[in-house]
């Protein structure tokens, strides 16, 4: 079991990023957390991370952290994802896109805050549990939470604990669209002039209220369309022509359709062949567009996406949308390595800081990356790809270990109880050389 101690100095500057949102006693409290949520073994509720701890105070200290301390969760982990994005030395017109999805947790605690239904995928039908909204920044091939939230149930508003968590928090129902455009709007109003920004989507959040988000923000966006859409074909001087989507596509990838490769998404990846078709027209509540007709040659599924911006191919255009995945990757690594979920809390703010702190485990976890990479993060339009979160859970764990050795390396202790210690951790020589 890995020992938390005080904050390894690879990660200081991390942390003075965030501290002016704490309070003194706060902060105590904040760094040691946020250490064992990148660290630790097992789950990531309040025993196991207070187990792994060299605090002293007692667990339930800790706890009214989580649940009642009023910290601003959001905000630390928008300065955080800031800190984390500067690392890279961004450059005026380089791309940022915007990864959002929807994921849900499985919860069986009857008085627990906001819990609705989801499902889940392998359960049959619906289960109770909290469903989660996720936005992630994705810059040179790194991925950066930038927003967590709750959905809370229309029904839960009308019940005692609903009117106290709107009368505590001045929350008021939201719906998930709704909740993507707040998140939408409170990015910051200059990404727009220095950034070519993307927003990628799934076809659940291609309707009027995103869209509007992010025509109003400056950016543009990449979505999935439904097939029962109607789209507006241009042609030229003539009446547009409305088709619906699921009977106007198999004829357009027939007849004007061209088969092109795409470049893996991974290095030493295979090609990937699909057939191509681009249109240009308008849709319903969305606006005018670019649609993209893909059918992939390995099982013949057919897409359609659609784009803001009119001057991108259909290569880029499919090219950009295969990269929305990499938040489903993202939230499936948050969910195994990081604790995303596993939270015990009855109240609403203490799941809310919890998802929070899982977050900010995997910036941990990237700006330790990033800092060891150095000048190579930050080569204008460089495409990284840094090691899996297991990968970069155990080199931390080595700087971690270190920091522990030192510690008992005072004139009392014997270097042979030292050299036993880092025989029985089975530390590598390369890896102690990169954590030092």
């Amino acid at each position: 079991m890995v020992t938390i101690g005080k904050i390894p100095k690879i990660l200081q500057p991390f942390c003075d990023a965030v501290r002016p949102r704490f309070s003194k006693p706060q902060f105590q409290h904040f760094g040691p957390l946020l250490l064992a949520f990148a660290v630790s073994f097992g789950r990531r509720n309040i025993d196991s991370l207070y187990a792994s701890m060299q605090e002293k105070t007692c667990r339930q200290k800790l706890n009214d952290f989580m649940v009642e301390s009023r910290w601003a969760s959001d905000e630390v982990l928008r300065d955080a994802a800031l800190f984390a994005l500067m690392q890279m030395n961004p450059k005026k017109g380089e791309r940022l896109e915007i990864l959002i999805d929807g994921t849900g947790k499985r919860k069986r605690g009857k008085t627990m805050d906001a819990v609705g239904y989801i499902r889940e995928a392998g359960t049959p039908g619906v289960i109770p549990g909290h469903k989660y909204l996720k936005t992630a920044l994705r810059f040179r091939g790194v991925i950066i939470p930038w927003a967590i939230d709750i959905y809370v149930p229309k029904k839960f508003f009308k019940t005692p604990d609903g009117k106290d968590l709107a009368q505590r928090t001045g929350r008021r129902f939201r719906t998930l669209n709704e909740m993507t455009a707040e998140m939408l709007t409170a990015m910051p109003d200059n990404w727009a002039r220095f950034f070519k920004v993307y927003v990628l989507i799934d076809s659940g959040f291609c309707n009027p209220t995103v869209c509007s988000a992010i025509r109003e923000k400056g950016f543009h966006f990449i979505c999935a369309a439904q097939s029962t859409r109607l789209f507006h074909v241009d042609r030229g001087r003539r009446k547009p022509k409305t088709v619906k989507l699921s009977t106007h596509v198999p004829g357009v990838l027939r007849y004007r359709g061209r088969n092109v490769e795409l470049e893996p998404k991974r290095r030493g990846g295979k090609k990937r062949l699909f057939r191509l078709a681009t249109q240009t027209g308008t849709m319903n509540g969305i606006g005018r567009v670019r649609c993209v007709f893909s059918k992939r040659k390995s099982d013949g599924s057919v897409l359609t996406l659609v784009t803001s911006d009119l001057d991108l191919s259909a290569e880029e255009v499919a090219t950009g949308y295969g990269w929305r995945w990499e938040i489903e990757v993202t939230i499936k690594a948050l969910k195994q390595h990081l604790g995303l979920g596993e939270y015990q809390h009855t109240w609403f703010e203490g799941a809310l800081h919890h998802l929070h702190l899982s977050c900010l485990a995997h910036l941990t976890l990237t700006v330790v990356e990033l800092t060891r990479l150095g000048k190579k993060a930050q080569r204008r339009n460089a495409v990284l790809q840094l090691p899996s979160t297991r990968e970069l859970q155990n080199r931390l764990r080595a700087i971690v270990w270190q920091d522990t050795l030192r510690q008992l390396r005072r004139p009392s202790c014997r270097d042979e109880i030292i050299h036993h210690l880092e025989r029985s951790l089975r530390l590598e020589e390369d890896v102690l050389d990169e954590a030092a």
